[in-house]
């Protein structure tokens, strides 16, 4: 029996409390507690991934200070842990641990924030960044040409603010949430015939280049297949570009050989990749690898399709899916909000796979455990906490919820890549057809 419409939205409510319940109130007291272990209790867990930008930027414009020394490091860990890391700790990460990792140009679009204290700072982050990423779904969806209720459109929103990889970047105030905003507008741009401003976009969302490369290297050669009619989408993003780095380096000269050692520094104490993290340093490569053929492939043959297209959704889907799986941050769960395209795609994609072969409806149907995992379980430890909270305290259920994180990616990027092997054998046909139903 099916669900009335109100009843399923009371429902996805309830999910949504218990979701939240379990993040702030289970999860979060016990990394906090464990910090505290270690003496590493400072005043910005919440909003810590934007306090280096904030007091870097603040240093940087104020008093001339070079993010990229040791001894900004050291500042930054006190602002965050209370104290700089000790080599002499052995549970300490590195020295480095948490160093500035962003090209310079961080600072200068973070201008507006660094005259506010960073507790004002954290405030305008709390409403912005939900409201941000909330307009990021109506982006993608405007984007690919999808259309939706509004009562299905806020539990989409709903759901995706109380994901596990969104709660995450909302806590830490991440600049990879705004990362994704800034990508969702640059394609939405581009659906509307605005490349300029798109190519512009996409170079704002640089600051994180390891979820940006293989997207701008696919629109670039998207631009350059017809350069008469796209070249404003790559004039728009070198010039950008082009005027970051040039100002950067007016700021502040040689700052590109600062920002590169702290990168080869970041690799350090960070996972690995996705793939490795997975599979294994061999087969991650070799999966890896694989991948990112595909992706060229899906990519060159969708190449002189316009944006309005049935492929290019597709393409744009599946780079930022296989950029996530390959960004060098294999413990970056936040980065997954570059996800969102391609599960909004794959859910408009319901009746071809419901048609397609039983393992690809197996596949499917993985994907769909994978992706609610987070909520229901979620709920369900939240639930039981309140009547057993000695065995919700247990570590292995604690972290339970969390446990599809880094299966998720590979079970979409596995069903993106039926839909990309159908293009490339030439079936298009109904493709066409659904695309010409949803406009």
């Amino acid at each position: 029996m099916r669900l009335r419409p109100n009843y399923t939205l009371i429902l996805i409510l309830l999910v949504a409390l218990g979701t939240s319940y379990y993040y702030f109130d289970l999860l979060l007291p016990r990394a906090r507690l464990r910090d505290a272990s270690n003496e590493m209790t400072g005043r910005y867990a919440y909003g810590g991934d934007f306090y280096p930008i904030w007091l870097t930027g603040r240093e940087l414009f104020f008093h001339g200070t070079n993010p990229y020394t040791p001894e900004m490091t050291r500042n930054i860990q006190t602002g965050l842990f209370g104290r700089p890391m000790d080599p002499h700790r052995p549970a300490d990460p590195p020295t480095d641990f948490r160093a500035f990792s962003y090209p310079l140009y961080a600072d200068l679009l973070a201008a507006p924030l660094l005259l506010l204290g960073f507790d004002a700072v954290r405030l305008v982050l709390g409403v912005l960044l939900p409201l941000l990423t909330a307009a990021s779904l109506v982006l993608w969806l405007r984007a690919f040409h999808l259309q939706v209720s509004t009562r299905a459109l806020a539990i989409a929103v709903i759901l995706a603010l109380v994901s596990y990889p969104v709660l995450e970047g909302l806590y830490a105030q991440q600049a990879g949430l705004l990362v994704g905003v800034a990508l969702a507008m640059s394609v939405a741009s581009l659906a509307r015939g605005r490349l300029a401003l798109a190519g512009m976009l996409l170079a704002f969302a640089s600051v994180k280049p390891q979820l940006v490369w293989l997207l701008a290297l696919w629109l670039l050669l998207w631009a350059f297949s017809d350069w008469k009619r796209r070249k404003a989408l790559a004039l728009g993003f070198i010039l950008t570009m082009a005027l970051l780095f040039l100002v950067s380096e007016l700021v502040l000269p040689g700052w590109f050989f600062g920002w590169w050692r702290s990168l080869v520094g970041y690799a350090r104490y960070t996972l690995p990749p996705l793939t490795q993290l997975v599979l294994g340093r061999f087969l991650g490569t070799v999966a890896g690898l694989a991948m990112l053929a595909l992706a060229g492939a899906i990519c060159w043959r969708a190449r002189r399709q316009p944006a309005a297209s049935a492929d290019f959704p597709l393409a744009v889907s599946f780079v930022l899916a296989v950029s996530v799986i390959l960004a060098p941050t294999g413990g970056a769960v936040y980065d997954q909000v570059i996800l969102i395209p391609a599960i909004l795609w794959l859910g408009f994609r319901r009746k071809e796979i419901l048609n397609a072969s039983r393992p690809i409806r197996v596949l499917a149907l993985l994907a769909m455990v994978a992706l609610c995992w987070q909520w229901l379980v979620a709920s369900g430890v939240a639930l039981v906490s309140i009547f057993s909270p000695v065995w919700t305290g247990s570590p292995a259920v604690l972290v339970l919820p969390t446990r599809m994180a880094a299966p998720l990616p590979f079970v979409i990027l596995a069903l993106l890549s039926f839909f990309g092997v159908r293009i490339l054998r030439g079936e298009t046909d109904a493709s066409a057809k659904w695309l010409r139903e949803q406009g």
